[in-house]
């Protein structure tokens, strides 16, 4: 066999695989392995599966499939295949039509699936085997060769509801007996404990629903209502959504809109002697969905174009919140200098209100007040003509610098927020800060400006009884707009007098004093595209092996870390942090190491301890910790890490250690960085039970790439740096 085909069939094997795992809605190569063979409980069914997938699988790859769609071919193929055997004996006939319907499905995948993601942004399901499969339905009766499987009821395992619920899992496969039905749930549970809990739940709502309005017991039988409802619940609650009590209710509506359409559809096309196959599924799993993307509170739940074990998917997302912030908030940096007070916050009682509701105000205080002598002229207030700066990267859009400002105490209504600058950031979002001070703008539309960048000066222009900053983010550069919710990035903050403390995203309450974590030359990666740190990696004094991280940029645009190994994480490097998030399942304890390390810091160099209360324990090399992420709920399972930095002079570098507990098992890691500026990571340490790990940099390269040269430069570190480690 020659390399190529090798690889031909490798992929090929792989990506059916897939294709058998997506069926019970689990993206999982080793399930879909074992469903696979599940399907050769009759030789001949599993056969003409298999046939459908593989025909599925080359029209996909003949119509430009890319990875992401093969697969989904595979599915839809698989599917026709399985339908056939059920339906029909095997024999000539059906094996041609496994052929054919294969070849159509994985087609119709490839057209339909594209014009629907461009059209509505979803994913097409199963839509193509259910037209196949109405196709072949309706053409079957004009075929004499075709001869129908004799009906045989399936076998009892407990006599009672659990058999049906377990029976029409089984028919996610066309094999609707509830010990195959039990296996499916199995392997459904080695995946993901939460997609039992959603199986149940909406099959339960479903079957309540339909009791409740007195649905016919004989169309109950026919209509397929059971199995709609599980699929809808286990892809709208899990494979497309972050664990929660409204994605958990969503999955509960989509599974008994689910359910009424079966009976409902089922009792229309029962006149061309037909059945909705999976179409009730498509249908309430695209309604629920299309609304739920197209709201902006809830759109951030889901993630349709990564769909992922729900409990991965939880990880991703407390670990993005706690790293990066929320992904439907927008972080801006403070629009100003020095320590100011919050006077006005969310929901405010002055003018936070509304449409309006998601807006700053800030000041300065001294002793309580907020100016100095008896506060009748505006140089008394202590904000009046500070500096104020952009709070965000963009390009000014719109700005006004001739509204006079009030006399303190009163107010202009007619020019409400007086002198201000929009600024559009780089996702079409608009940031305003206004009450600026007359003629003091110093930037002109059509500038780019940073973060930190001087603007203007602090004011009492417009509707403000007194000289503050106001900012908010808008949708459109109409002044006046609707606001939307943001968040404040690398402050630090403190309240009713408390010492100040960091926080990397953070909505202040009023009251609440801040001043910025100025920024410092203190990442331990620099993420350019193809840069990597080479490390000589020792155990217990003991050389292991050399072992590298470099930066590489994923299908979606995002930057990856990748080891040498394999191993892989999203980073993102930003004015306020350095963050990884997203490991992926292949093994590599160095780079989990190096994560416990370095994989959340502050770039501040005013940031000397900060906290991480969502630490996955599949980052902690013991496997105890590892299991109990398993055997639990992922999130009752992380471990809480406190990290602590300083200036380390002899070493010419940032010290920076950091104790990693899980509470549940009491396991501990301790590990400890040095971060040279403009170099990285140049050495760390890790201690595990009895174990004591070193990594010494050796070298920082570029891989090479097209019109790129690659080249490596050795490291000469500091040999202080392991005598104070």
């Amino acid at each position: 066999m020659t390399p190529i085909l090798k690889r031909h069939l490798l992929l090929m094997l792989n990506e059916i695989a897939q294709g058998f795992a997506w069926v019970s809605m689990v993206p999982s190569r080793k399930a879909g392995i074992a469903l696979a063979l599940l399907t050769f409980i009759d030789p001949s069914a599993g056969c003409i599966g298999l046939l459908g997938a593989i025909s599925a699988w080359y029209a996909g790859q003949a119509a430009g499939a890319d990875k992401g769609e093969r697969p989904v071919c595979v599915f839809n193929g698989l599917l026709i295949g399985l339908f056939l055997a059920h339906v029909w004996v095997v024999g000539s006939s059906v094996i041609i039509l496994a052929i054919l319907g294969g070849i159509f499905a994985g087609w119709l995948t490839v057209a339909l699936g594209r014009l629907s993601w461009t059209l509505i942004k979803l994913p097409i399901l199963s839509l193509p085997f259910v037209i196949v499969a109405m196709l072949t339905s309706a053409a079957g009766s004009s075929f004499s060769t075709l001869q129908f499987n004799p009906y045989s009821a399936p076998p009892e395992l407990l006599g009672t509801q659990v058999d049906k619920f377990l029976s029409a899992i089984g028919n996610l496969y066309f094999i609707p007996n509830p010990f195959v039905g039990l296996f499916i749930l199995a392997v459904i549970l080695a995946f993901s404990r939460y997609y039992l809990l959603l199986a149940v739940i909406g099959y339960s709502a479903a079957l309540l629903f339909l009791k409740q309005l007195g649905a016919a017991p004989e169309h109950m039988a026919t209509s397929a209502w059971d199995s709609n409802a599980i699929l809808a619940a286990l892809l709208v609650g899990g494979l497309f959504a972050t664990p929660s009590f409204l994605t958990a209710a969503l999955a509960v509506l989509a599974a008994v809109m689910a359910a009424w359409l079966a009976l409902a559809l089922g009792r229309i096309i029962d006149v061309a002697h037909l059945v909705p196959f999976s179409s009730p599924f498509v249908i309430a799993t695209w309604f629920v969905l299309y609304a739920a993307v197209r709201n902006n509170r809830i759109s951030s739940s889901f993630n349709l174009s990564s769909p992922d074990a729900p409990e991965r998917s939880y990880e991703r997302t407390q670990i993005s919140l706690a790293r990066v912030g929320s992904p439907s908030s927008v972080p801006l940096a403070l629009p100003f200098m020095g320590v100011w007070t919050v006077s006005q916050g969310f929901s405010g009682q002055h003018t936070h209100r509304g449409p309006w509701k998601h807006a700053l105000d800030f000041i300065v205080m001294k002793a309580g007040k907020s100016f100095s002598n008896k506060g009748n002229r505006l140089d008394d207030f202590y904000c009046y003509n500070l500096p104020a700066l952009s709070p965000a990267y963009g390009q000014v859009w719109r700005i006004v610098n001739d509204v006079p400002d009030n006399t303190p105490g009163t107010v202009n209504v007619a020019a409400n927020w007086g002198n201000f600058v929009i600024i559009r950031l780089y996702n079409g979002q608009f940031a305003l800060i206004a009450h600026l001070k007359p003629g003091s703008i110093c930037v002109l539309p059509g500038a780019w400006v940073k973060p930190g960048d001087l603007i203007g000066h602090c004011g009492n222009s417009g509707r403000s009884p007194q000289p503050h900053i106001h900012m908010h983010l808008q949708a459109s550069d109409e002044v006046g707009s609707p606001t939307i919710p943001f968040h404040l990035s690398s402050v630090l903050m403190s309240t009713q007098g408390e010492e100040a403390h960091y926080e990397l995203a953070v909505v202040p309450n009023e009251s609440a004093t801040l001043v910025s974590a100025l920024e410092g030359d203190i990442r331990p990666f620099y993420l350019f595209a193809g840069r990597g740190i080479r490390y000589t990696v020792a155990r217990n004094e003991h050389l292991r092996a050399d072992w590298s991280i470099h930066c590489e940029v994923d299908e979606q645009g995002k930057l990856n870390l990748v080891s040498s190994t394999g191993g892989r994480c999203i980073a993102e490097s930003t004015w306020s942090v350095f963050a990884c998030y997203d490991r992926d399942d292949v093994a590599d304890p160095y780079l989990d190491f190096w994560l416990l390390s370095c994989g959340y810091t502050p770039v501040s160099y005013q940031v000397e301890h900060w906290q991480d209360r969502y630490t996955p324990a599949r980052l902690l090399p013991r496997s105890v910790a590892k299991w109990m992420s398993v055997l639990v709920w992922p999130w009752a399972a992380a471990a809480h890490s406190s990290y602590q930095r300083h200036w380390d002079a002899s070493a010419q570098a940032w010290k920076q250690t950091a104790r990693h507990q899980q509470k549940l098992t009491g396991i501990v890691i301790e590990t400890e960085a040095f971060i040279a500026p403009q170099l990285g990571c140049t050495y760390l340490t890790a201690q595990s039970a009895q174990d004591h790990y070193t990594f010494q940099a050796t070298s920082t390269f570029q891989r090479a790439d097209i019109g790129v040269p690659g080249w490596e430069t050795p490291l000469y570190v500091s040999t202080s740096i392991g005598k104070h480690a």
